[in-house]
């Protein structure tokens, strides 16, 4: 049987597409972990956001990823500071093999600036914000991450492919 496959990495890395493919590959629902969020509170997550800030939108995920905790044939797709909390961190390595999603900062940057929909990057230097959010997120990515994989400059069918193949030897090699 197929693990469960959770995909982390800051904005940008191709959580969302990769895992519409991965699940493609697998037959597993694709379940993006924003898109729960707003299902769950009725509004966007930049209202979210205006209305009770990060800390509230935090609450808000770690409630929607402790429900997954159990749930099988699932590839997650979660929001880039999803890592932030011991809670969650202890959640995502219980629901499934946790994949590290990771590009260049530039491409990263590039990738994030274009969807226009980030909330923290709403500030007066996008750039100089980004830059700290990565930098305080990658040691934790990498804690977390049963393995990474750099998304730069490979076509993300061709990633979907290559991350199901390294999860499957990750399996087997857990009995």
């Amino acid at each position: 049987m197929l693990p469960n496959f959770v995909l982390i990495g800051f904005m940008g890395c191709g959580k969302s597409s990769v895992g519409r493919r991965l699940s493609s590959l697998t037959g597993h629902r694709f379940v993006d972990s924003d898109d729960l969020i707003v299902k769950t509170e009725g509004r966007s997550i930049a209202a979210i956001f205006d209305a009770s800030g990060e800390e509230g939108f935090r609450d808000v995920e770690q409630r929607v990823l402790a429900d997954l905790v159990g749930v099988a044939g699932i590839v997650l797709s979660t929001g880039g500071g999803a890592i932030l909390r011991e809670a969650n961190r202890e959640a995502l390595k219980k629901i499934g093999i946790v994949v590290w999603l990771d590009s260049a900062p530039q491409v990263l940057f590039e990738r994030a600036m274009r969807s226009g929909k980030r909330p923290l990057l709403q500030t007066g230097n996008p750039r100089d914000t980004f830059d700290r959010l990565l930098t305080s997120r990658l040691s934790i990515y990498e804690t977390i991450a049963d393995f990474r994989f750099d998304s730069s400059h490979v076509e993300q069918d061709e990633v979907a492919k290559k991350v199901l193949d390294q999860a499957m030897r990750i399996q087997s090699q857990r009995g």
